[in-house]
């Protein structure tokens, strides 16, 4: 069961803080990364192990994408008007986060800072695998306000890129 696997990662190397799974889709490892982020600034613990997993590649996944027209039939060409739909793999991804006082404190490898998180549900959009431009730019604001950066202040950024609503565009107040 997928939702055991939080207890028994903390079992196998006896963690003692919080654990769960986050199911937000294609935003998963990315909502774990923000939930971490989240629980440091509140010193809710010292030291967090986030990431995420898609091993999910059965054929009923294939059958419900297609009937939904999710699957792109030739290429995968995120944030380009030819998007047609995805092409479905696996991968994982795992991050050990500290707050950069301790990881400094106690002589860790530093290879990113974490300044800002955001994110947003889409709400209503052009389609289940087609965001919206509203929710991409209100998670990205969000960002931005946590951080209390700009946007030339950053970089790398994550995202999900997928079949674009046409015509629409993305601005920044």
């Amino acid at each position: 069961l997928t939702n055991l696997s939080a207890g028994r990662v903390a079992g196998v190397f006896n963690f003692r803080g919080p654990n769960y799974v986050v199911d937000a889709a294609c935003a998963s490892a990315l909502s774990s990364v923000e939930a971490g982020v989240k629980g440091l600034q509140r010193h809710a613990f010292d030291m967090v192990v986030c990431g995420g997993t898609d091993s999910t590649m059965f054929p009923m996944n294939y059958i419900m994408f297609s009937k939904i027209n999710a699957l792109s039939d030739a290429d995968s060409c995120p944030f380009d008007a030819n998007a047609a739909g995805f092409v479905p793999g696996e991968g994982c991804g795992v991050l050990v986060l500290k707050r950069l006082a301790d990881a400094e404190r106690d002589g860790d490898n530093i290879y990113a800072l974490i300044r800002g998180v955001g994110s947003s549900s889409d709400g209503v959009s052009g389609g289940l695998v087609s965001p919206s431009p509203a929710g991409q730019a209100l998670a990205i604001r969000r960002a931005f306000e946590d951080s209390q950066g700009h946007p030339g202040s950053i970089s790398s950024l994550a995202c999900h890129g997928t079949q674009p609503t046409h015509g629409a565009k993305v601005a920044l107040e």
